[in-house]
């Protein structure tokens, strides 16, 4: 019966291993609520490591546009996402207009965009670290095609 526990917990302690090593990168988290009276409203939180294994898993022929219009860019956008690392708090665009707001910010190690209008509000937040490791599996996906 003891030996039965023991593998029930190290079962358990596994499960919980997983977790941890699922969520490192952080969480995605995407609200969407429509403003009519029967609209949509849904709320997804998903570990942020999920992107980069997508990619690694996608097929290379889905990815060759996408490398090929980043790897041009590679040293800007990592020095970009390096320096949005770094930086304090910030709203980096704020955007209000009659009927409608968008802002976007950096608060902790995530990127937050958020946009209130006359037909919908929407909350995305995406871990830096998590941006910063899809994309660099985006441009390595032609190099290991090679």
């Amino acid at each position: 019966m003891i030996v039965l526990a023991k593998i029930a917990l190290g079962m358990a302690w596994v499960g919980i291993a997983s977790v941890g090593v699922l969520c490192s990168e952080g969480l995605v988290n995407v609200k969407v609520a429509e403003k009519q009276p029967h609209g949509v409203h849904f709320h997804v939180i998903a570990p942020a490591m999920l992107a980069p294994i997508a990619v690694r898993v996608a097929p290379r022929s889905a990815l060759a546009e996408a490398e090929r219009k980043i790897q041009p860019h590679l040293p800007e956008i990592q020095a970009a996402l390096d320096s949005l690392r770094d930086i304090d708090d910030v709203v980096l665009v704020e955007v209000r207009g009659p009927d409608e707001h968008v802002e976007v910010q950096k608060e902790g190690g995530s990127i937050i965009v958020d946009v209130n209008d006359a037909d919908d509000v929407v909350h995305v937040s995406v871990p830096i670290r998590a941006v910063a490791s899809t994309i660099n599996q985006i441009a390595a996906a032609g190099a290991d095609s090679l």
